[in-house]
């Protein structure tokens, strides 16, 4: 468990990490520099999850290589229900794309993606938090005084 404490608010208790991979950890389809370590570190705090609609075909392979769970889904509403199913209220999710809109909204805690596949809009409008990058985002989990200076109130 991840906990995230926020002067003058309720502790944030997050369990679940949950990520789409096109355009949030891949970069057309590569893995960007600096997922898997960051992933690893994070691994013994949260529970790792990928959901895609897998458009490129290569999610049970790079779930393979980062040891990550690996769930195909079909729309933004698959992604949401998968959020809800694990518990939402203790989940972070990471995504760019206009199918990961549902899932940021539904999460306790949602961090939105302007990666080098850019964005969508109506995504960085429902996030908690929107980074430049994957590495930046995990970064945040992984130094939460850092997101706590962006978070808080």
């Amino acid at each position: 468990m991840l906990t995230v404490e926020i002067p003058g608010a309720d502790p944030i208790r997050l369990e679940h990490l949950v990520f789409d991979i096109n355009g949030t950890l891949t970069n057309r389809g590569e893995l960007i520099d600096g997922v898997a370590e960051r992933l690893g570190k994070l691994a013994g705090d949260l529970a790792l999850h990928i959901v895609t609609a897998d458009t490129l075909g290569t999610a049970d392979a790079l779930g393979d290589r980062l040891g990550v769970s690996v769930t195909i889904i079909r729309t933004g509403a698959d992604k949401a229900a998968f959020v809800r199913q694990i518990g939402a209220h203790s989940t972070v999710a990471i995504g760019n794309g206009r199918n990961d809109e549902a899932m940021l909204h539904a999460s306790r805690l949602g961090i939105a993606i302007l990666g080098p596949e850019g964005a969508s809009g109506l995504t960085l409008g429902v996030a908690d938090v929107v980074c430049r990058s994957i590495t930046d985002a995990l970064d945040l989990l992984l130094d939460r005084r850092a997101l706590v200076a962006t978070i808080r109130a």
